[in-house]
């Protein structure tokens, strides 16, 4: 079992900057310093053999009151569309309509964050939470500013290995094996625990001294204080995410979800992984139909699924994407996360 407020090594993830003493701070959009002090470890996120050829990319338009912009676009009948930059625009083929002809490795910059026990942590602040895209579906509107404290949030999501350790314990239940593909017997402990309640989910952060994260902390996880559409900033590609290849077919990207981490393109502004397919994540908030700027329900039928999995299609697995789960759901394609104070 691992205690509320156990303290580790403190890492601090940082893109290409490495030295023995260093103060670090967010990207212009927040300002906010995360860490000083000698001895800190310094990393960039991406892959080692890409470090050296990882660019930055200046941040995504910020307005005057700090919001992420919505970036207008023109239509083929020459009105203008607000869209999220990253949403789905251009030639698309047969085989996957969200296809664009730009790199499936797009350049974003990383935001710094400590790092510590597997878990990040992140600055919280204000941010657009939902969509003000004309197709998104009603259950992401209206989009709305909402704030964040600062957090912590596992890296990945949670491991078979991990919740066998809760199992082993006594104080979590194995999965029913409800489908071939529930990742709990498939002797592999890298792969993230699926066909979960939303109870054992619950069971087993408490377990770890954690909690699950909210909703409004997942979104925030996901896409930062930046509009975009995917955790990444680009378009939808099996290179970054495990999903349905295309809206069309039920071809996926992986016959299963895949070990966690291992889409490291696919990360998020902070370095937060797989939030986007693989396994839908639980939440904690009760689901709500109509979302607005007051607090989370206290009560309800079903809890709220988010980033989709590898059987959603990608306009399903967007980090503003909602689902929802009632105390019944335990699927293939649902795992989770935990976040703490």
């Amino acid at each position: 079992m691992v205690a509320r407020g156990q303290k580790g090594p403190v890492t601090v993830v940082m893109a290409s900057i490495s030295a023995p003493a260093v103060v670090v701070t967010v990207a212009a959009v927040t300002g906010v310093v995360l860490a000083r002090g000698a001895g800190a470890v310094v990393d960039d996120g991406f892959p080692q053999a890409a470090r050296s050829s990882a660019v930055l990319a200046a941040p995504a338009p910020v307005s005057q009151n700090g919001a992420p912009a919505i970036l207008p676009t023109a239509s083929s009948s020459g009105a203008r569309e607000e869209v999220e930059p990253g949403e789905p625009h251009g030639a698309a083929s047969a085989e996957n309509p969200y296809e664009e002809p730009s790199s499936a490795h797009p350049s974003i910059a990383r935001v710094a964050v400590a790092s510590q026990d597997g878990m990040l942590r992140l600055p919280g602040g204000r941010f657009t939470m939902g969509s003000t895209s004309g197709r998104a579906p009603a259950n992401e509107k209206p989009a709305r500013s909402a704030t964040v404290a600062p957090f912590w949030i596992d890296r990945t999501e949670t491991t078979v290995g991990a919740y066998r350790s809760c199992v082993d314990a006594g104080a979590c239940a194995v999965p029913a094996r409800a489908s071939a593909t529930c990742t709990y017997g498939l002797n592999d402990p890298e792969l993230p625990v699926s066909c979960v309640h939303w109870r054992d989910a619950d069971g087993y952060c408490r377990f770890a001294g954690k909690r699950l994260p909210t909703e409004r902390e997942w979104e925030y996880a996901a896409r930062g204080t930046f509009a975009m559409s995917f955790p990444w900033g680009g378009p939808p590609s099996c290179s970054n995410a495990v999903t349905l290849v295309s809206e069309a077919s039920g071809k996926t990207c992986s016959p299963g979800p895949t070990r966690v981490g291992v889409h490291l393109w696919g990360a998020s502004v902070f370095g937060v992984q797989d939030m986007s397919g693989n396994v839908e994540e639980w939440t904690a908030d009760w689901y709500t139909e109509s979302v607005g700027p007051g607090p989370a329900p206290r009560a309800g039928a079903a809890h709220v699924l988010r980033g989709g999995g590898w059987t959603s299609p990608p306009s399903l697995s967007r980090t503003t994407s909602r689902s929802w789960g009632s105390a019944l759901e335990a699927g293939p394609a649902v795992g989770f996360r935990c976040a703490r104070d």
